[in-house]
C-alpha cells in the first residue's frame, strides 16, 4: 500500500479547484500545470506549486504527455490526477505514469482501451449481457457497397443514429430519417471523426425516440470490489451536451434503480474496473434500458452524487489510488437528499449560444450554504478564454425534497451577476420556471420541444461599453480565494 504525498493536476479551471481543496484537506501538496493563459488563474493561486508549460491552446499544453511527464519528474511527484476532459481518457499519460512509476488516479489500462472505444466497449456488453442498441458497425468496405448497407439499415428501421467510434461530447454524432440521407450522413460522420478524433470508424444505431439520459456512478477498488452510487439524470441537454444535472432521477422508482444498478456494475466488472467511473444509459418512453458508453473518470456533475450521498469522491479515488478498500457501505449508497448542477456558461443567445469570451468585469456568485454549493475556478478580473471551454462555474443546490432544490437554484441562478461576457443564465432560468421541468416530466427532446432560450434571446444582449462604465469596482482588489466547492450538507 503506497502513501500519496504529492499529487500532478493534469487539468485547469474548476474542476482543478476542486480537486486542489480535497487535496489540501488530506494534506497532501498540490502541483498544478498551467498554460501560458492560466499562469494567474485561480487554481495557480491554490496550488501548492506551479509548472509552467507553455503555450495558449490544449493542443500546446495541456494535450502534451511529455510536457505533463516532465512537470512529474520535476516535482517528483507520487501521482497524476487527470480531472476530466483533455488526457483524462488517453492511454498515452497512463503509459507515461507507469514508465516513470508514477500512479495514474483511475483505471487500467484494459478498461481506458476498451471503454474509449464506443465499438469494442458494445461488444463488451453483448459479450457479458448489458443490454445495448441494435446496431451494427459500418466498414469502409460497406460503403462501397451501399444496396447491401442500406438493407441491413432498414432492418432496423428509421430513424437511426450513426456514431463516431471514438466520438464525445456531441461530435461525430447524425440522426439520420430517411435512406435518402443515410449515406451522406456516413460520409460526413468519418471525415468530423478522422477531424476531431484522428479515427474514422463509425457504426449505426436504432435511435430511440424521446428518452432519458441517465448515467450510474461507480468505483472500484484493487481488491475485486465493485459498487455504484445510484443515478444522475443528464436528461436536459442542448445539442448532445449536458445543461443540468440531478440526483435522484426524478423519474425513478426503486425497481429500475435496481435493474440498472446491477448492468452498471456487469459493466465495470467486465473490464475489472478500478477508481471512479461513470456507466451511461439510454432508458426509453417504457423504461427500457440500454448502455450508451461509459467514462473512465471523474464526470463534470459528480458533485450532485457527492451531496446526496455525503461522500467526497475525489479523496474516495485517493484513497483508492493508495491500495485502500472502498470505504462505501449500505448506508452510503442510500440517497440522503436531492441535488441539482447548473452549468452557467459563456455564451451568446443571440449567435446560437456559441461561446461569448472576454473579460470577467464583474462576476459574484450567491453565498454558499449547506443548500448551495459554488464550484468555479474564475473571479473578478479573470478572462473567459477563446482557448478553453467557456464555463464559468456550476451551480449546485440541495435540499430534502426536488422542490426545495429547485427554489434554491432558482435564488443561486437570480444571485449569480456576471458583466464583461454573456451568459446563460436567464436560459437556465427558463427551464427552472418552466411547468414539464418543475413536474420533472422531460426527456433529451425536452429543449428542442419547449422552444426553451429563445424567448429571452432579445433581452439577453448588452452594450459592453456601457456596463464597463457602470461597473464601479477594483479590480485590483479583487480576491483570489477560493469559494469552498464542498460545503457539507445537513439534513
Amino acid at each position: 500500500m503506497m502513501k500519496i504525498s504529492k499529487v500532478l493536476i493534469a487539468n485547469r479551471g474548476e474542476i482543478a479547484v476542486r480537486i486542489i481543496k480535497s487535496l489540501k484537506e488530506n494534506d497532501i501538496e498540490s502541483v498544478l500545470v498551467v498554460s501560458d493563459v492560466d499562469k494567474s488563474s485561480m487554481a495557480a493561486k491554490m496550488a501548492d506549486f506551479v509548472y509552467e508549460i507553455g503555450g495558449k491552446s490544449a493542443a500546446e499544453s495541456y494535450l502534451i504527455v511529455d510536457k505533463i511527464i516532465e512537470a512529474c519528474q520535476y516535482y517528483e511527484v507520487d501521482a497524476v490526477h487527470p480531472g476530466y476532459g483533455f488526457l483524462s481518457e488517453k492511454l498515452e499519460l497512463l503509459a507515461g505514469c507507469s514508465k516513470n512509476n508514477i500512479k495514474f488516479i483511475g483505471p487500467n489500462k484494459e478498461a481506458i482501451k476498451v471503454m474509449g472505444d464506443k465499438i469494442l466497449s458494445k461488444l463488451k456488453m453483448q459479450e457479458v449481457g448489458v443490454p445495448t442498441i441494435p446496431g451494427f458497425t459500418i466498414e469502409a468496405k460497406n460503403l462501397e457497397n451501399p444496396k447491401d448497407l442500406l438493407k441491413k439499415v432498414s432492418e432496423i428501421k428509421y430513424p437511426v443514429m450513426i456514431k463516431a467510434s471514438a466520438g464525445g461530447g456531441g461530435k461525430g454524432m447524425r440522426r439520420v430519417d430517411s435512406e435518402e440521407q443515410f449515406l451522406d450522413s456516413c460520409k460526413s460522420c468519418k471525415r468530423e471523426a478522422m477531424s476531431s478524433f484522428s479515427d474514422d470508424r463509425i457504426f449505426v444505431e436504432k435511435f430511440i425516440e424521446n428518452p432519458r439520459h441517465i448515467e450510474f456512478q461507480v468505483f472500484g477498488d484493487d481488491f475485486g470490489n465493485i459498487e455504484h452510487i445510484n443515478e444522475r439524470d443528464c436528461s436536459i441537454q442542448r445539442r448532445n451536451q449536458k445543461v443540468i444535472e440531478e440526483c435522484p432521477s426524478p423519474s425513478f422508482c426503486d425497481d429500475l434503480r435496481k435493474k440498472m444498478g446491477e448492468m452498471a456494475i456487469l459493466c465495470a466488472k467486465s473490464v475489472d474496473y478500478v477508481n471512479a467511473g461513470t456507466v451511461e444509459f439510454i432508458v426509453s418512453e417504457k423504461n427500457e434500458f440500454f448502455f450508451l458508453e461509459m467514462n473512465t473518470r471523474l464526470q463534470v456533475e459528480h458533485p450532485v452524487t457527492e451531496l446526496t450521498h455525503q461522500v467526497d469522491l475525489v479523496k474516495e479515488q485517493i484513497s483508492v489510488a493508495e491500495g485502500k478498500k472502498l470505504s462505501f457501505d449500505d448506508e452510503d449508497k442510500t440517497i440522503k437528499a436531492h441535488s441539482i448542477e447548473c452549468r452557467v456558461y459563456a455564451e451568446e443567445p443571440l449567435n446560437n449560444y456559441a461561446p461569448s469570451a472576454g473579460k470577467l468585469l464583474r462576476c459574484t456568485f450567491p453565498k454558499e450554504s449547506k443548500n448551495i454549493r459554488i464550484d468555479t475556478g474564475v473571479v473578478s478580473g479573470d478572462t473567459i478564454s477563446i482557448y478553453y471551454d467557456p464555463m464559468i462555474c456550476k451551480l449546485i443546490t440541495t435540499a430534502k425534497t426536488r422542490k426545495e432544490a429547485i427554489s434554491y437554484m432558482v435564488q443561486a441562478v437570480k444571485e449569480t451577476t456576471i458583466f464583461g461576457v454573456e451568459t446563460n443564465l436567464s436560459f437556465l432560468l427558463d427551464i427552472l420556471n418552466e411547468e414539464s421541468f418543475v413536474k420533472g416530466e422531460y426527456n433529451t427532446k425536452y429543449l428542442e420541444e419547449k422552444d426553451i432560450g429563445s424567448i429571452n434571446k432579445k433581452n439577453n444582449g448588452f452594450n459592453k461599453s456601457v456596463l464597463e462604465s457602470l461597473v464601479d469596482f477594483d479590480l485590483k482588489q479583487t480576491s483570489h480565494e477560493a469559494l469552498d466547492p464542498f460545503v457539507s450538507v445537513e439534513l
